[in-house]
């Protein structure tokens, strides 16, 4: 039995060690491809320190508190701060700015067109970013750009539809 807890033991042990393998490899080629933001791979205390960075001390015990690492400041927007415990509509607002120009993403925009997809590559690659789960941690932005081609959204080749076989 001793033996069999042992055993189990190790094989946690090494799935937690290929978890952060993944990771570290997923980090290194985001960090090459040069599109994705460090802070999505930041700890905690990363997040709190470039909260308290920003001229908000006040708020750094929030961030620790809910513990707010680089995957959950993705989804940190005006609307979920509040819960946090930013309360002051000011501060929501130049925290929720910078953090969209931290991580890269464009800002909300009321009248976007629905023609157009909902956010950019990079907001939806940070989306998937934000979910905890070995598909996530492997999941790297030029896989995704790769994978989520979607033909409605490409530019219209100049010469499509010209040829004629007559």
């Amino acid at each position: 039995m001793a033996n069999m807890a042992k055993t189990m033991a190790d094989l946690q042990d090494l799935s937690r060690m290929e978890d952060t393998a993944s990771l570290e490899r997923t980090k290194a080629l985001d960090m090459e491809s040069g599109q994705i933001s460090e802070a999505v791979y930041w700890s905690c205390d990363q997040v709190a320190d470039y909260i308290e960075m920003l001229g908000f001390p006040q708020y750094r015990e929030c961030f620790l508190r809910n513990k707010v690492d680089g995957r959950r400041l993705i989804l940190c927007n005006a609307s979920r701060l509040n819960a946090l415990g930013i309360t002051d509509f000011k501060h929501i607002i130049f925290v929720a700015k910078n953090i969209r120009e931290l991580l890269q993403i464009e800002e909300p925009y009321w009248n976007r067109s629905v023609s157009l997809p909902y956010m950019e590559s990079i907001g939806r690659y940070l989306e998937q970013r934000s979910i905890i789960g070995r598909r996530a941690d492997e999941l790297d932005y030029e896989t995704f750009t790769n994978e989520t081609r979607d033909t409605k959204f490409q530019p219209i080749l100049t010469n499509q539809g010209i040829l004629n076989w007559n």
